[in-house]
């Protein structure tokens, strides 16, 4: 047989498909929960790459995509193409790039450290030159072309992949912990790239978790309570137990009672909006009597999760009111929306509407799945794609919005966190954006829109083998602590409990499981100061 493999990096996790070439079908579908690289925001793995260097992270990278690939139950020695897509940062780290350009904006900023940044264009690599050991070293790999130095091919693919091309009047959002977003306005795209956040995706949230089995993916409501709706082994939504979330009383059991293990961000989202619909949250404050939101299985939400998630939220809505200001609309036009990724596809429509994660005037919701994953396939299938990819991108470029250096966006976002962590009202918000001569309006919820799923599950086809959840694909850190007196004062200060062993002088590191460079708290507390990560490696286990 002869195989094609698609990848996803997404800055959250990675997803890896195995296509039969001969019949053009999915064989075989792989996920981690985990990114490899320590951290858990794209600028955490970019931080990591920079400060402890390029090899180590295209190091971690590509250790974690080769035990991915094994997961996929195919002979390796057989696959003659792989087709990758993600963002910037993650596609700039597996080729072993540079990626100090994506740190900064403004031209005299990167001149001004010596930085040239690469064109990022459409290219075909050989396996072998990007690191990749366990199949033939001759192997195509084919890389779509990125957008703007923030925007990749995952937000080519929501564009291309979704139907939003076809709209005159449309936005199209891919929401992940990166927010890359595009506004159509007859023939003229914007487009634009905000860093949401990863409560979006279930992380930094106290009970939570990425989309995959046992995640809390939303709430419906029963005559008698609200119940939980709980992703099963095969990624479909199945419904929980009944509860009281003020108290977290079990009203009525489900098909997945005793089967959730988290909550990922749609359940987050469905949890607030059903918790201010109720009256539970005001102010965004919980007004329960242990100030949690209860669901089943002793999972929860507490205030602190809300305030996380309402900065991603913040970022989403700051995003759309800076391009339709771009593009001289009113935010009420807005009637079409194209909702991408796991997060885009699980979340309800109607409760995103009410807390802001969609335009509320928005009519005409498609929830279109992991269209990243799936333009990947596209290329295996097709390698030709690659040079259509780079048309579009090309005339694309010329009006991206960078969030980073808008006015617009700045005072939007201070509004937004003003919402989410003071409870300021619609009515103020209002307000102050006419005071910074931003002529739009945030009003309530609207008439009830039509939602389309345009697929049955975030990735459309696992496969006649399945799916694979690879919770750590295990690649480790080893560190030379030469001159450690063995304290485990490091152990200790983590966190996260990454530190797996201190012996002979060796560090070892989950590298999924490390906070990184928003962290240190090991680095911070060995007394002899020998813990230092640019002495470290991507230590080879047994596979």
């Amino acid at each position: 047989m002869r195989f094609g493999i698609a990848l996803d990096l997404g800055t959250s996790g990675f997803r890896a498909q195995a296509i039969d070439l001969d019949v053009k079908k999915v064989v075989s579908t792989a996920i981690t929960l985990r990114h490899p690289l320590p951290g858990s925001n794209i600028m955490d793995h970019l931080s990591f790459a920079i400060e402890y260097g390029q090899d180590l992270a295209h190091a971690i990278v590509t250790d974690a995509v080769e035990k991915l690939l094994e997961k996929l139950d195919i002979e390796l020695k057989d696959v003659e193409r792989i087709a990758i897509s993600g963002n910037p940062t993650q596609l700039s780290v597996f080729q072993g790039i540079e990626v100090r350009d994506l740190a900064w904006a403004g031209e005299r900023a990167l001149h001004s450290r010596g930085i040239v940044p690469p064109a990022r264009d459409a290219t075909i690599k050989k396996s072998g030159d990007v690191g990749l050991s366990n199949i033939s070293p001759y192997t195509d790999v084919f890389i779509p072309p990125c957008i703007k130095h923030e925007l990749g091919a995952d937000a080519v693919a929501m564009m291309v992949k979704s139907g939003f091309l076809d709209e005159k009047l449309a936005m199209v959002t891919d929401y992940g912990t990166n927010a890359e977003m595009a506004l159509k306005v007859d023939d003229m795209i914007l487009t634009g790239s905000a860093a949401a956040g990863p409560a979006i995706e279930g992380q930094h949230i106290d009970k939570g978790m990425l989309a995959s089995p046992g995640a809390i993916s939303d709430l419906s409501y029963s005559f008698t309570g609200w119940k939980n709706i709980v992703l099963d082994e095969d990624m479909y939504a199945r419904p929980g137990d009944v509860v009281d979330i003020s108290t977290g009383k079990i009203i009525d059991r489900g098909e997945m009672h005793g089967r959730a293990r988290g909550i990922t961000g749609t359940g987050v989202i469905a949890a607030i909006a059903v918790g201010m619909v109720r009256g539970i949250v005001k102010n965004s404050k919980i007004q329960t009597y242990d100030k949690k939101i209860h669901l089943q299985d002793e999972i929860y939400l507490i205030e602190k999760d809300i305030e996380e998630a309402g900065k991603a939220l913040g970022a989403f809505r700051a995003g759309f009111l800076t391009l339709v200001e771009e593009a001289g609309i009113k935010f009420s036009d807005l009637k079409t929306m194209y909702m991408a990724g796991a997060s885009g596809f699980y979340v309800d429509p109607l409760k995103a509407r009410i807390i802001g994660e969609i335009p509320p005037a928005s009519e005409k919701i498609y929830q279109v799945g992991n269209t990243s994953l799936s333009l990947a396939v596209d290329l295996v299938m097709r390698p030709d794609y690659l040079d259509d990819l780079q048309d579009f991108v090309d005339d694309l470029r010329s009006n991206h919005v960078m969030f980073a250096t808008s006015d617009i966006f700045q005072n939007v976002y201070i509004l937004e966190l003003a919402v989410w962590t003071e409870g300021m009202s619609l009515e103020r918000y209002n307000i102050f954006l006419k005071k910074y001569g931003i002529d739009q309006e945030i009003t309530g919820s609207l008439k009830s829109p039509n939602v389309i799923k345009v697929v049955p599950r975030d990735i459309k086809d696992i496969g006649e083998k399945g799916l694979r959840v690879v919770p750590d694909v295990g690649t480790i850190i080893e560190i030379d602590v030469t001159g450690c007196k063995n304290c485990k004062k490091c152990v200790h200060a983590c966190p996260e409990n990454a530190i797996l062993s201190v012996d002979e002088n060796k560090t070892k590191i989950s590298s999924s499981m490390c906070l990184g460079t928003a962290c240190r708290r090991c680095v911070l507390a060995c007394p002899e100061k020998v813990l230092k990560f640019e002495n470290a490696r991507v230590l080879g286990i047994e596979r």
